[in-house]
């Protein structure tokens, strides 16, 4: 097996090529965007996180105290293992594998989740990317698994947290994750552009309503 290393911050993040669906590119857009929109929060939830790029990066940045990262494929388990215990990280950050939430103790709460999941709803044709990256990756048929992570995620968040998942414009539309975000019982917040240099890409966002107080109820 040959390993690779990206470096966070202080963070060395190990991974191998066929586990990388864009964490290390455009999945480096959260960074900006939480710092901007949301700023530092105690944990987080990375869905799909392969590697777990985006949750590490956030972590060395500062905008996490706490990360846990769930993924289906056991391969990247392992090489989550290998950058938590190169980095010393074993009491601030665990991995789940999991299909979305049916794994993760379920007394576990977030103030944020990030993911950036499979974006092509139908088959296409094969591209040299598809052909060296395991369908897990790139390939989610008629949004199921988008689906189930939306019908578990809302009693998953903190009340006043964010859902914050990356999508690509040539694969789907906003619109199409309306009805899940709504079913679900999350508050919209909108989609938002993923800036400079990924303008391939777009966040859905939303909100688990903030509790009320006692004096408001």
């Amino acid at each position: 097996m040959t390993y690779s290393v990206v470096t966070y911050g202080s963070l060395e993040v190990s991974f191998t090529a066929e586990l990388d669906g864009g964490g290390t590119s455009f999945g480096q857009a959260y960074l900006p965007f939480v710092q901007q929109h949301l700023g530092a929060v105690d944990n987080v939830f990375e869905w799909c996180a392969g590697p777990g790029f985006i949750g590490f990066s956030l972590l060395a940045a500062g905008l996490c105290r706490f990360l846990d990262l769930g993924d289906v494929n056991p391969a990247a388990g392992a090489v989550v293992a290998r950058t938590v215990e190169g980095n010393g990280l074993g009491e601030r950050v665990h991995f789940h594998e999991s299909d979305c939430f049916d794994e993760v103790p379920p007394h576990l709460r977030w103030d944020l989740v990030v993911g950036n999941p499979p974006h092509m709803n139908v088959p296409a044709a094969a591209s040299e990317y598809q052909r060296s990256h395991s369908a897990l990756i790139w390939q989610d048929p008629a949004w199921r698994v988008h689906r189930r992570f939306y019908r578990q995620v809302r009693d998953r968040i903190r009340p006043g947290g964010s859902v914050l998942i990356q999508e690509n414009h040539h694969f789907s539309a906003p619109q199409e994750f309306l009805q899940m975000i709504g079913d679900s019982g999350l508050a919209l917040v909108g989609d938002r552009e993923c800036g400079r240099g990924c303008e391939d890409y777009y966040f859905m966002w939303s909100k688990r309503p903030a509790a009320r107080s006692a004096e408001s109820s």
